[in-house]
């Protein structure tokens, strides 16, 4: 399973096991976090306050 990681810069999201050097949404340099657990089915009820809503 492939890990999901979104953008901090745009909010862009891909699945790949590790994030780009640069974002292939805005093309910059970005700082990608890990929000593959963020969801129901991780059964994570927490929420990481750099993803934004």
């Amino acid at each position: 399973m492939q890990n999901s990681w979104k953008c901090t810069k745009c909010g862009y999201t891909l699945e790949t096991d590790a994030p780009p050097e640069t974002c292939p949404s805005c093309n910059e340099k970005c700082e990608f976090v890990n929000v593959t657990c963020y969801i129901p089915d991780c059964g994570d009820t927490g929420s990481d306050p750099r993803l934004g809503s």
